[in-house]
């Protein structure tokens, strides 16, 4: 079972989390994209860690682009491997932290991430 304090340090997972060739997210105070929604979430519904596990848990309640719903979670993938989740915010807008160390955000969903790298939305 998580632990809410756990969700305020990022992580590396050989491809993000990384600068300059060092792993700065497990020490940086502040929210990843899977540890804000994972964190938005909590008490109620237990998320697991990753964006990729988030998709995974989540997948069975798919929602289409038309249908999206304030607390959806969104998910952009490249090719099959899923690197981001955000929150659906309404109104054509995410809540989302683009990545380790940079400021939670609201952005229209339409440029938050690529468009081409969008893969669809869940409702946990």
């Amino acid at each position: 079972m998580l632990s809410p304090v756990n969700v305020h340090t990022g992580f590396c997972d050989g491809t993000n989390g990384y600068q300059n060739g060092r792993c700065i997210a497990s020490h940086t105070v502040g929210f990843d994209c899977s540890s804000l929604t994972q964190y938005a979430y909590w008490p109620n519904v237990k998320l697991p860690r990753t964006a990729a596990d988030q998709y995974r848990a989540t997948a069975d309640h798919p929602v289409s682009r038309s249908n999206l719903k304030a607390g959806d979670l969104l998910f952009w993938a490249h090719g099959t491997a899923i690197y981001h989740v955000a929150i659906y915010a309404g109104d054509g807008n995410v809540l989302h932290a683009p990545r380790t160390g940079r400021d939670v955000s609201l952005a229209p969903l339409t440029s938050a991430m690529p468009d081409s790298d969008y893969v669809g939305a869940t409702r946990p």
